[in-house]
């Protein structure tokens, strides 16, 4: 009886493991839907996959996220909807953000397939826009659900909200694009298109717009000046329009104004507030005159564009051999370069030693004279030290860049004149002038500290004068002296300002 019971017990048992085995064959009978595609229908993603030839009653479709989960990374995939066909349009915003969706098989009984593969879409990214490149870069995430295998991208644009036109299209591989030589001002929308090895399946991106543009370039840079600047370097000041600019260059040269070497460059730190300038503390300007340039970069650093003019400084040297007579200082210049209204006039300035720190106007000549004499005739009675600078003037009026009138300043050079004095051997007491005075020639010294002394042969002081202009007429306390021999003692300041002396003797010869 034991052994039929346990055989009934055991035939039972595995019958209701058969029957288990049997409904869990059932439950997981559901073929794990196969993705086809998804893609972007104006904003909304379109979900498509194969249908499942078993007893599949509907699919659900569940958005997939990425959660942080107990500090590790999961997929979470919300259900959104479910339909009995194998096409689904999510109606939702799919430009902001790339989107994943997975598909899993539903039947009665609370059969439930496997998850299908996760769907993704084309995010593309903002474009960006180059434009000092002029071009467009795009980047886009790859697509990952092509049936057979991925082919590439097909770049698709329209202009100006035209139709799609392909412009290009990449590698598998490549998930990035630069349009280049785009039409200035023009809004540009694009969109991604993946397609497989034959051409017979595609899956596109959202659309993103961007409009080119373009910056504005400089058009005219003009030197306005080169000039020397309190004797101590060369200022060189020029204007430019208002467009942005990058970079100036300084360009001089030493030669003849067709060889240049850059001397600087200058990041604009003003670029709507001209004009610029530049101290040129390097150049050597009494040794020679300078060429200037000037070469601008626009905002992008590029489009070069040079000054429409360019400048040279002026040279002022003497000519020496009037030296020799000691009358008149020759000085001469080369003419300044390169206004466009020319040269007016060019005046010379003139300071005298032992007079103040200012210098003079002296005279001017025209624009096309280049030289100058400054008769010393009347001052001999100076120090000796003549110092001379030139000022061109530009003529007045609007030249095209500017309605101002700018000038440009020469070095300074200094002529020392050799102090020099004549002394009359005799007087004629009583005779007529010029003979009846005995006092000296003098040229280029300093009037200041000079002293004229008369002794006679016993060295009795019989005249003194602090003044050039005031000699001894050959009395002593208002009476004639006699006939004889004298000794003068002159002190006067050179042309250097050293204290110098001189002695002699006079004669005084009655009338």
């Amino acid at each position: 009886m034991n052994i039929l019971i346990r055989k009934s017990v055991l035939f039972s048992f595995t019958i209701f493991m058969l029957l288990l085995t049997s409904m869990a064959a059932q439950a997981q009978s559901l073929q794990t839907p196969a993705v086809d595609s998804i893609s972007i229908d104006n904003t909304n993603p379109i979900i498509s996959w194969f249908a499942n030839n078993d007893s599949t009653e509907v699919y659900e479709i569940h958005k997939c996220v990425y959660e942080e989960i107990n500090n590790e990374i999961h997929t979470v995939c919300n259900f959104i909807d479910s339909t009995s066909g194998t096409t689904y349009i999510h109606e939702v915003n799919a430009c902001d953000i790339p989107l994943r969706y997975c598909i899993v098989a539903h039947a009665s009984g609370g059969r439930f397939s496997a998850w299908s593969d996760t769907l993704y879409t084309i995010f593309l990214k903002q474009p960006s826009f180059d434009i000092c490149a002029n071009e467009v870069q795009l980047r886009w995430t790859p697509y990952r659900n092509m049936v057979s295998s991925l082919g590439g991208y097909r770049i698709l644009a329209s202009k100006n909200d035209e139709i799609f036109m392909p412009i290009d299209s990449t590698a598998a591989d490549v998930t990035q694009f630069t349009h280049s030589n785009l039409d200035a001002g023009t809004l540009y929308t694009y969109k991604i298109q993946a397609f497989n090895q034959d051409g017979s399946r595609t899956s596109t991106s959202c659309e993103d717009s961007i409009r080119s543009r373009t910056y504005a370039k400089p058009e005219f840079v003009y030197l306005k000046y080169a000039t020397v600047e309190d004797n101590d370097h060369i200022k060189i000041e020029w204007l430019a329009d208002e467009a942005p600019i990058s970079k100036y260059s300084v360009l001089r040269s030493e030669d003849d104004g067709v060889t240049y070497d850059t001397i600087s460059r200058i990041s604009d730190l003003a670029k709507y507030d001209p004009p610029q300038f530049y101290i040129d503390t390097t150049a050597d300007f009494n040794r020679q005159s300078y060429y200037y340039k000037i070469i601008a970069l626009d905002s992008c650093g590029a489009n070069q564009i040079a000054s429409v003019n360019l400048a040279r400084t002026i040279l002022l040297t003497n000519d020496p051999l009037p030296a020799v007579s000691g009358r008149v200082n020759e000085l001469k210049w080369n003419a300044y370069e390169d206004w466009p209204s020319e040269v007016d006039r060019y005046e010379i300035y003139r300071k005298l030693s032992g007079t103040s720190d200012l210098f003079a106007i002296l005279d001017d000549v025209d624009g096309n004279t280049l030289t100058y004499s400054d008769s010393l005739s009347i001052l001999s009675g100076s120090g000796g030290q003549f110092s001379y600078y030139i000022k061109a003037i530009e003529i007045g009026g609007d030249n095209g860049y500017e309605s101002e009138t700018d000038n440009s300043i020469s070095n300074v050079i200094t002529i020392s004149r050799e102090s020099r004095i004549f002394m009359p051997n005799a007087i004629i007491a009583g005779g007529e002038s010029p003979d009846d005075e005995f006092k000296p020639v003098v040229q280029f010294f300093e009037p200041d500290g000079y002293q004229l002394i008369i002794f006679n042969k016993w060295g009795q002081q019989l005249f003194e004068s602090r003044e050039v202009s005031k000699g001894w007429m050959g009395k002593y306390n208002g009476e004639y002296v006699p006939e004889d021999a004298y000794v003068y003692v002159i002190r006067y300041k050179d042309n250097t300002g050293l204290l110098q002396e001189k002695r002699g003797t006079v004669t005084v010869i009655w009338k």
